[in-house]
């Protein structure tokens, strides 16, 4: 009996710090995790892939990078069908409103003096995979 009612407080009190969280922060945990799960499934594989790299993550150019991470999602090396279908659920999820309006926003003249990168260099995909991790995190911090 004591054992279910420490279960269902546990579980209660996990529900109330949840609801804590903003649905972007929610978003972002899942899409890291799903992100997570794409890595593992593609192995050593080695595929060149455009990518920004940390320096290229100021504040008035999180958007870009984003949108570029966003688009290069379709040349992971993932051949499994499941992968293939998260690889796009993990764009849809980062097309969101909920997203984009979270995005740090800059007035015209304050992108152009960030100097925000229009094309990046090729990395490998394992190197891909940091550099979004790094800048979901980077997102994840400025809303926490």
């Amino acid at each position: 009996m004591k054992a279910s009612v420490c279960v269902l407080f546990a579980v209660a009190c996990w529900f109330v710090s949840q609801a804590d969280e903003s649905p972007m922060i929610l978003t972002l945990g899942k899409v890291m995790n799903e992100l997570e799960k794409i890595k593992k499934g593609m192995g050593k594989s080695t595929t060149l892939i455009n990518s920004p790299t940390t320096n290229d993550l100021k504040d008035c150019c999180i958007a870009p990078a984003l949108d570029s991470f966003r688009h290069n999602m379709t040349r992971l090396p993932v051949t499994n069908a499941k992968l293939i279908k998260l690889r796009g659920k993990i764009s849809r999820e980062l097309s969101k409103k909920i997203i984009l309006n979270g995005l740090p926003s800059c007035k015209p003249e304050e992108t152009q003096k960030a100097q925000c990168e229009s094309s990046y260099s090729e990395v490998d995909s394992q190197t891909f995979m940091q550099n979004f991790r790094t800048l979901l995190q980077k997102i994840y911090a400025s809303q926490a």
